[in-house]
């Protein structure tokens, strides 16, 4: 069976929730290709990243980290506009912090970055793990038939969905992408309290999140919450 028709299959087989396809899309991307885990996220711009779904916990957080330290490879290959493979040393070179976390909180030591086929392919990205250290050995035609099926299902479902008239499908409310859009309340919360543009707020929340150990979406929460972080 080709990845594209085991994709297809395992896709055929999950539930028909619309708020669940973007996590279909990435646990059928683990059955049709040779990877242990999927996440699929999608930027406005580059500090404006969604997490739309993904194959397990392990790879929700990898997209956490990734977004709460502002650079990785899911990143790089949007940048690049093709795809990225990443070894656990290369990995270390070039986002050591990312690395470490990756390591310490999940099973994940390889990442291969691609941006999704078709018409959101400038904006969508599908993020494959591996628990092994070299990089995902997948074919690039394979990669490319599973990318544009993703690619094709998302942008298929934008015009559908109970918030048609808001031009966004189900899977763009969601408890996960609303915290996400917390972080922007948080950005803009202390952008006019201190004075400083929306980027200097950013980095100001991540330096926080950092420094407690925690995710930017929960960091963002208890800024807004007013919480005092201990010194």
């Amino acid at each position: 069976m080709s990845p594209g028709a085991a994709f297809v299959a395992e896709l055929d087989r999950g539930p028909g929730d619309p708020e669940l396809l973007p996590e279909r899309l990435a646990r059928a991307c683990v059955a049709a290709l040779p990877v242990d885990g999927a996440g699929l996220s999608h930027a406005f711009d580059p500090d404006r990243r969604l997490p739309l779904g993904a194959s397990d916990a392990q790879a929700v957080a990898a997209e956490q980290m990734q977004f709460a330290l502002g650079d990785g490879p899911c990143l790089e290959a949007q940048r690049r506009r093709r795809p990225l493979a990443v070894s656990a040393p290369e990995l270390a070179q070039r986002w050591p912090v990312y690395a470490s976390q990756l390591a310490a909180r999940t099973a994940y030591r390889s990442v291969l970055a691609v941006p999704v086929g078709g018409p959101l392919a400038a904006v969508t990205t599908l993020d494959l793990f591996c628990t092994d250290a070299e990089a995902p050995a997948v074919p690039d035609e394979d990669v490319a038939e599973v990318a544009l099926l993703v690619g094709d299902a998302l942008a298929a479902d934008m015009s559908g969905g109970q918030h048609r008239l808001l031009g966004l499908p189900d899977w763009f409310h969601r408890p996960a992408v609303v915290a996400r859009q917390r972080v922007w309340l948080a950005v803009a919360q202390l952008s006019g309290q201190d004075g400083i543009s929306n980027a200097a707020a950013l980095a100001v929340l991540r330096a926080r999140a950092f420094r407690l150990d925690q995710d930017l979406e929960t960091a963002a929460e208890g800024l807004l919450r007013g919480e005092v972080p201990p010194a």
